[in-house]
């Protein structure tokens, strides 16, 4: 088992950024005059490149690491951050999160600043923490906070652009409601480390490098570490309102509360969880997958941790 310490370190303050920018879910904020400020004060040179489609946030960071600079920052959402974190992965170039999505779970994962000015100041000290965590790999496809299938890529493909843009973090609950009601179950395998742990009916199964959800201080389960060497899967069989009512009973740890020696409430019975390095998942019939908030590819789900291969800017 990883600890924190061993994974923390500590920098001089970079001589140059590179920024990557998604345009797309961009706050009404005056981004360059916010980056140009911060930078400049500090001593920094900086330079931004602008993404135009899918991919682009990947080969525009594995271009800045060739070129040498100290730190590649990236604004936008979730997609954006795994897509620049993709080029990163096995450097020495740290990632700097500066949220402009919707979610922003993995800035929230790792209990980043917030807003653009506070996420800027990490690195315009004298010196800055860096934070190496695990990176989740699908085949070749990086994820930084889960893939799932079922439920889960309802919810992706219904919370569109134009729901982000005009209920924020609801559309993902609205999405939510919407999957529910037209999610069909389907037939599930789960092999972890190389042993068949479950086989059966279910709506949903996830795959978890990172336990955030978005929701306040909620988590897929208190134990989910993005720096433990290992992956977590979540299989939910049923998507019922007493389904739902175990998982966030899970989600907030009210499962390991025990009156007498018996749990007070018992989240296995709709939820199960287990943990290991190498994740296999097969259904019938085969199933849309999500990886951290786009739809990539159908089962089976061949899923691995790639521990402490990342390194990531912190406060």
């Amino acid at each position: 088992m990883f600890t924190a310490i061993e994974h923390l370190a500590t920098r001089s303050k970079p001589k140059e950024v590179r920024v990557v920018v998604n345009p797309a879910p961009s706050r009404k904020i005056p981004l360059l005059a916010i980056l140009n400020q911060a930078f400049r004060d500090a001593g920094i040179h900086w330079d931004i490149d602008i993404t135009h489609g899918d991919g682009d946030g990947h080969i525009l960071a594995k271009k800045a690491v060739e070129e040498g600079v100290d730190a590649v920052a990236v604004y936008g959402g979730d997609g954006t951050v795994m897509e620049v974190a993709s080029a990163l992965i096995g450097t020495n170039t740290p990632l700097l999160i500066l949220g402009g999505g919707t979610g922003n779970l993995v800035a929230s994962e790792l209990r980043l600043p917030t807003t653009l000015e506070k996420s800027c100041d990490l690195i315009c000290k004298d010196e800055f923490s860096v934070r190496t965590i695990d990176v989740g790999m699908m085949n070749d496809q990086p994820f930084l906070l889960r893939v799932g299938c079922g439920l889960e890529t309802g919810v992706v493909q219904d919370a569109t652009r134009e729901l982000k843009d005009q209920f924020g973090k609801w559309a993902y609950v609205f999405a939510g409601i919407k999957a529910l009601q037209e999610r069909a179950a389907a037939e599930y395998k789960i092999v972890v480390d190389g042993k068949a742990v479950a086989t059966g009916t279910g709506v949903a199964c996830v795959v978890a490098n990172a336990g955030t959800v978005g929701l306040g201080k909620l988590t897929l389960a208190p134990s989910v570490d993005i720096d433990d060497g290992k992956l977590d899967v979540f299989f939910l069989k049923k998507a019922n309102i007493e389904g739902i009512a175990q998982l966030a009973v899970k989600m907030m740890g009210l499962d390991q509360l025990k009156v007498d020696g018996e749990p007070l409430l018992d989240a296995s019975k709709m939820i199960n969880h287990w943990q290991g390095e190498k994740i296999e998942v097969y259904t019938d019939p085969v199933q849309d997958i999500q990886a951290d908030g786009d739809v990539v590819a159908q089962t089976p789900m061949i899923t691995r941790a790639k521990s402490a291969c990342l390194k990531v800017v912190v406060d």
